[in-house]
């Protein structure tokens, strides 16, 4: 009676599975359809001055689905969250599989560039945070930070963990 059990616990596991996956590949798709709205020529608009402006393509979403195009005259675009983590995921995939130049692998110094913003205790926190399975967003609400700083500084954690 026992393999029986083992056989059906292993059968759930393998439907959650798909159904992961599946939930995934949509998620892919909707951010690829919005990457390739993004990709669109920009448009001319005559602004309330009357002087041309470049309008530049932007998804509209309902929900985390592309619903359909909007011209703007910024780039920037707010991503629904199941669409901005699945994105953080994804960006750290690539980079996990991307070689590393020379230049990344040398042994770092002194740095030159902006200074750290958040305390090494600060992004510990948030690596417990996001092991507890919180999201990107959840945690940048719950600590006052941004999504991006969240998620740019896990990614940098986890780069510097696997070295």
């Amino acid at each position: 009676m026992m393999p029986n059990k083992a056989i059906l616990q292993r059968k759930k596991e393998l439907i959650q599975e798909e159904e992961q996956q599946r939930k995934e590949d949509a998620l892919d798709n909707q951010l690829f359809e919005a990457l390739e709205i993004m990709r669109k020529p920009t448009k001319l608009g005559i602004n309330k001055d009357n002087k041309f402006v470049e309008l530049y393509p932007v998804p509209v979403f309902k929900g985390h689905y592309v619903t359909g195009v909007k011209y703007r005259t910024t780039k920037a675009v707010e991503l629904p969250d199941e669409l901005f983590e699945r994105l953080c995921i994804l960006e750290d995939e690539i980079e996990a599989l991307s070689p590393k130049s020379e230049a990344e692998k040398a042994p770092k110094g002194d740095t030159i560039g902006r200074p750290v913003k958040y305390a090494p205790e600060e992004v510990a926190e948030w690596v417990q945070l996001r092991e507890q399975g919180l999201t990107y967003g959840e945690i940048a609400e719950a600590t006052g930070a941004t999504k991006s700083s969240v998620s740019n500084y896990l990614r940098k954690y986890n780069r510097q963990r696997a070295e």
